[in-house]
């Protein structure tokens, strides 16, 4: 399958670098994975000054599958998610429950309850912003981890958990719930929305 081609998503969404490239599946491993993955582990720093080599494969692998039990007969869509370390998502709500399943690497991921949103500054979908990926209004102006606190104050009273989730770890997040994460290593990821 290395000479399919699908599309990458390269740069941040975060800081609307993001850019979506077409390449094959073995492009993809040769110019990014294999070298986020002689890095190792990709902390903020790291993340900042390799900035270049972040990017993810984003594959639907499973839609529109009903009455599976113990999901209640409900609508499933699986993802799976490859990208290099330091790949982040933004703070962001889904409107399905979601379980998060760690393969391989490691991902940190920080929650906070649908009640917290108040505090974190949501970007209505009104137009107030050009950043096609918040027309829906489920997206937070908060840049995790980078908080501009003099600009988004009630971030700082918002409460939260985090978790990191090693190969083999499952992650229930309820629809509404907030969620940011960020690869800390090479990661490949699969979740299913229902």
């Amino acid at each position: 399958y290395g000479h399919r081609l699908v599309p990458i998503e390269v740069g941040s969404m975060s800081d609307g670098t993001m850019k979506e490239e077409l390449m094959t599946i073995s492009d993809f491993f040769e110019t990014f994975m294999i070298k986020s993955r002689n890095i190792g582990f990709w902390d903020i720093q790291t993340m900042q000054e390799k900035s270049s080599f972040i990017a993810y494969l984003a594959l639907e692998l499973v839609s529109g599958l009903e009455g599976i039990s113990f999901l209640q007969g409900g609508h499933i869509e699986q993802n799976a998610w490859i990208g290099t370390g330091g790949t982040r998502t933004p703070l962001h709500f889904d409107s399905y429950d979601n379980i998060l399943v760690q393969v391989v690497g490691v991902k940190y991921v920080r929650l906070y309850n649908a009640d917290q949103s108040n505090k974190l500054y949501v970007i209505n979908a009104n137009g107030s912003t050009d950043k096609s990926f918040c027309r829906q209004g489920n997206f937070s102006a908060v840049n995790c981890e980078f908080e501009d606190t003099k600009k988004h104050p009630l971030c700082l009273k918002a409460t939260y958990m985090d978790t990191i989730l090693y190969p083999g770890d499952a992650l229930f997040i309820p629809a509404g719930c907030w969620h940011y994460i960020r690869s800390l290593s090479t990661s490949f990821s699969v979740n299913s929305f229902w």
